[in-house]
């Protein structure tokens, strides 16, 4: 990661810490989790000119997470979502493909359309061969923020050691 970004990273996110003392342990937990990404060698990059709509994405080949900073509000909540949908795919290129089987991954997603039906409906935008690592990374984003960096560990505790 370039010196230019860590203090645009940086400068975003102590501009973030002068809110509510509530915002301010959720940015102080995004940045926690963004060390952590980085300490596993996946690059975390904030973009001003992302195609509207697009919230994040994750270049496997880069090992790079890319969150927009143009189409994200000023919220830490739907940061954190939009961080941990993201990082998701980076536990799933450490763990070299899906994190759960099929049949777990189908429990997993009726018990989430039971508490909210319109969960998975974007996986209509994607190819069908994305279904699976797209369904894991919706679950994965509506998990308290431990389980969501235990998982991380967990996937990538190879590149941590090692880093």
């Amino acid at each position: 990661m370039g010196l230019g970004f860590r203090a645009a990273l940086l400068a975003l996110l102590v501009m973030h810490l002068t809110g509510s003392a509530v915002q301010a342990s959720t940015w102080d937990r995004i940045a926690s989790y963004l060390r952590l990404l980085q300490r596993a060698g996946v690059d975390a990059l904030v973009a001003p000119d992302c195609p509207l709509g697009l919230l994040g994405a994750f270049h496997e080949g880069k090992q790079a997470l890319l969150m927009c900073g143009n189409n994200l509000p000023d919220d830490p909540a739907v940061v954190w979502v939009v961080l941990a949908h993201e990082s998701a795919h980076a536990m799933q290129s450490c763990n070299g493909g899906n994190l759960m089987p099929a049949a777990l991954l189908s429990r997993e997603m009726e018990v989430a359309r039971q508490r909210q039906p319109d969960t998975f409906q974007e996986l209509r935008m994607y190819h069908t061969s994305q279904h699976h690592v797209e369904a894991e990374a919706r679950l994965i984003q509506a998990m308290p923020p431990k389980q969501v960096v235990a998982l991380f560990e967990k996937h990538c505790a190879e590149r941590l050691i090692h880093n």
